[in-house]
């Protein structure tokens, strides 16, 4: 069950003396009743009212997973909620022993759910919880190499991959020791590392496409060392790939995105400012070796997320002290803004599209202070977004 956001507008002034310009201000999720605290949580039940969103995930348009919270026994529950009818109806799944932390603040928990199969999936940054049923259990698993926290992770059908960093979540730069790459079969227990230069960083990436796969360390400065790139067309064996983002000043590489075997688009961010950030896109149709511009998003928000259709239609997500959510749904370099919210920075996490017409993301997701935990979904290839009701 969805709602459509009310499309009124609201004026925001321009910083440094500018004139006012105009955006959509995005309806915060009505809020909810209070709710009766649960003794149990049954698999297969109807999700609870209370439930907030943190992360989203899909293995094909009709099935999803989203992890969240919700009241319970103990205070909160971490759960797993899932779909099978691409979002009509959603149910829960089960129930995971890790908190999801505030941003920035240390400790341990997950936050990202991800799955490889209708029956495999993992739980994790920055702690590492895998699954073989569905969602329905969860155990812990060792992080790989003896590592303090999951940075990303991305899998297809048959194999899984994993940046770990020697740091722990929230705790900055602790050491001068790099990140670690690893690989596993989506079956096996036991995971091998590929060895790569990724000099320590606070963010990383991979991402998967078949048995095509990327790897980004982003750089901490702009000067002693730039970002690192690597990309594989069978999985195992990495070469290094150009940065674009290098021909700009202090902006860097946050995110490859894989469409088809050999197409990626890469995502620049930098030089933020007063809520304001570069957000430049490329897109490679040679696995990364070169690349063609795809335009400059628009100012607002700092904190971005690339999303990508099948046929190249594009989607943004970016916060700051506001949320604001771009697409591009021509295949040209103009970018145009469908969300300018000033709600103070609720943020977005996990944009992603599973056709060409139909997107989802978390919006105000549980791990930042204002906890909206709202689902949202375009069906129009992001001109318009809804409310959605699991």
């Amino acid at each position: 069950m969805s709602r459509t956001i009310l499309r009124r507008f609201r004026p925001l002034t321009a910083i440094a003396g500018c004139a006012a310009i105009l955006i959509l201000a995005l309806v915060q999720p009505a809020a909810g009743t209070t709710v009766a605290v649960r003794a149990t949580l049954t698999a297969g039940a109807p999700v609870p009212p209370d439930f907030k969103a943190q992360s989203i995930t899909w293995v094909s348009p009709q099935r999803g997973w989203a992890l969240g919270t919700i009241a319970c026994a103990t205070g909160t529950c971490t759960e797993v909620i899932g779909t099978d009818n691409g979002g009509d109806a959603w149910q829960l799944m089960g129930s995971i022993d890790a908190p999801i932390p505030k941003l920035g603040n240390p400790g341990s928990g997950i936050t990202e759910v991800r799955f490889a199969t209708a029956s495999v999936g993992w739980a994790f940054a920055p702690e590492l919880f895998g699954t073989t049923d569905g969602g329905r259990t969860w155990a812990t698993m060792r992080i790989p190499g003896g590592g303090k926290q999951v940075l990303s992770l991305a899998a297809n059908s048959s194999e899984v991959y994993a940046v770990v960093s020697p740091c722990k979540y929230a705790t900055g730069i602790c050491t001068d020791q790099p990140l670690t790459f690893w690989r596993k079969a989506v079956s096996a227990s036991t995971w091998t590392q590929i060895p790569l230069d990724l000099p320590i960083s606070f963010a990383a990436n991979v991402s998967v496409y078949g048995r095509t796969a990327y790897v980004v360390d982003e750089r901490v400065d702009t000067v002693e060392r730039p970002d690192r790139f690597y990309a594989s067309t069978n999985g195992v064996d990495f070469s290094a790939r150009p940065v674009p983002c290098d021909k700009t000043p202090d902006v860097a590489l946050d995110q490859a995105l894989p469409t088809s075997r050999t197409d990626v688009f890469l995502l620049c961010v930098g030089n933020p400012g007063f809520s304001k950030s570069e957000k430049i896109v490329y897109r490679s149709t040679d696995t990364g070796r070169t690349e063609h511009y795809s335009g400059i998003v628009g100012d607002y928000g700092i904190q971005s997320q690339l999303a990508v259709s099948p046929s190249g239609n594009m989607a943004v997500s970016s916060w700051s002290d506001g949320s604001f959510m771009y697409i591009d749904d021509t295949h040209d370099t103009n970018w145009t803004m469908v969300i300018g919210s000033g709600d103070g920075g609720a943020g977005f996490n996990d944009v992603v599209y599973v056709s060409d017409e139909v997107a989802w993301v978390v919006y105000g997701p549980d791990d930042q202070f204002s906890g909206y935990g709202a689902i949202m979904v375009t069906r129009d290839a992001g001109q318009t977004w809804s409310f959605v009701t699991p």
